[in-house]
């Protein structure tokens, strides 16, 4: 085990097989679906999110669309590269601020089985498909490895994504605020991250994921002319804590409609890989799709053509993929019963797969701070 992800990890206790036919031929259908809360991460040195936030507004541009070089460094996961204390604490707190006006809103009482980002659910799918409300049955998912903005070079080329992205939509307007000082401070929003619940075949997920763009902007706001105070931390909110989370928070943007929320994707000469296409886009529950196709002439590269997909038109790719999710859901409760068979919470398990075979469950030796206890409470 030379292998740094493997570093404080057990041996072997449990060993998942990839299934076979998971969940039958039931009908893979999205049903209650609510998004719970919403928030921007702030450029910031002490980890802040805006709530709810709210994404860059989709700009339409003549075609062809010139692609130049995109040199930075992308957060691989901005919830971990920021270095808060706990990773999901971010969405925990942006759910309760976001369900503040609604008194009976318990999340405690919406039974959710399965709590992650898209990405970890998108990374258990590979190995799903390798080989084709009681108190404990929440399972929490949370990424275990490297930084991978910490690995990048300042000078390493990224990829065009980032550049057609910032090409096609509108800069965010800076936040105006006062902190706990009473000094005006100027914030910077950057990703969007929406969370939400809904149930697939039998399991309740509540899902995070970054949205890119929103179609539209609220007809009754104005970008650029938001004055917003800072609230200040306060430390009696059950899951902020000043000393282990260190969250800040401050009052930014508003509620948009999920019919306006949309995902961009670049494909290289028509080539799109569905797979993972599909997969984000179901995932995340985002109702529409761009994906512009990406062509190189000489030492150039130009967007000639952007298509848009929603619901009915991804029809096929749906029936196509559709064994992938319910075998993606045999995993998970899968993991779950092994994790219940191991005390659950009082003995987190890391799940590995290596690109072949099966999935292995190890015990942690060392508990990482993935969730504060007061987190756990509310599920």
């Amino acid at each position: 085990m030379e292998n740094v992800l493997f570093l404080g990890l057990s041996g072997v206790v449990a060993s998942i097989r990839p299934p076979s036919n998971g969940t039958g031929n039931s009908p893979v259908e999205v049903s209650n679906l609510k998004a719970l809360g919403s928030y921007n991460w702030v450029k910031d040195q002490v980890p802040t999110i805006a709530i709810p936030g709210r994404p860059p507004v989709w700009k339409e541009q003549p075609s062809p669309i010139e692609l130049s070089g995109d040199i930075g460094k992308p957060f691989f996961d901005e919830d971990i590269a920021r270095k808060c204390g706990y990773p999901l604490e971010p969405d925990l707190l942006a759910i309760k601020v976001s369900q503040e006006t609604d008194p009976s809103f318990k999340l405690s009482e919406e039974n959710i089985d399965i709590v992650t980002n898209r990405n970890n659910l998108r990374k258990l799918i590979e190995f799903a498909n390798s080989g084709t409300g009681n108190r404990g049955q929440t399972m929490v998912l949370t990424r275990y490895e490297a930084r991978k903005s910490e690995r990048q070079s300042n000078n390493r080329f990224i990829g065009f994504d980032y550049m057609f992205e910032r090409i096609v939509t509108e800069e965010l307007p800076s936040i105006r605020a006062t902190n706990s000082g009473g000094r005006t401070v100027h914030l910077r929003p950057v990703g969007y991250h929406q969370i939400v619940r809904y149930d697939i075949l039998g399991m309740r997920f509540l899902v995070r994921s970054r949205v890119d763009v929103m179609l539209q902007g609220p007809s009754n706001s104005v970008l650029g002319q938001i004055k917003l105070k800072l609230d200040s931390v306060d430390t009696s909110l059950p899951i902020l804590h000043e000393e282990a989370a260190g969250m800040r928070y401050v009052n930014f943007g508003e509620f948009v409609p999920q019919d306006s929320l949309m995902d961009i994707k670049l494909a290289h000469k028509h080539h799109i890989n569905w797979n993972n296409v599909y997969s984000q886009y179901f995932l995340s529950q985002t109702p529409n799709l761009k994906i512009a196709d990406r062509t190189t002439v000489g030492r150039k590269c130009f967007v000639a053509q952007v298509d848009t997909y929603g619901k009915d038109s991804l029809k096929t790719e749906h029936e196509k993929r559709s064994q992938q999710f319910r075998n993606l859901v045999a995993v998970l409760r899968e993991m779950r019963r092994t994790l219940q068979a191991r005390g659950g919470s009082s003995q987190p398990l890391a799940f590995v797969y290596c690109q072949k075979g099966n999935l292995k469950a190890y015990i942690i030796r060392e508990k990482g701070e993935y969730l504060s206890d007061e987190g756990l409470e509310t599920f």
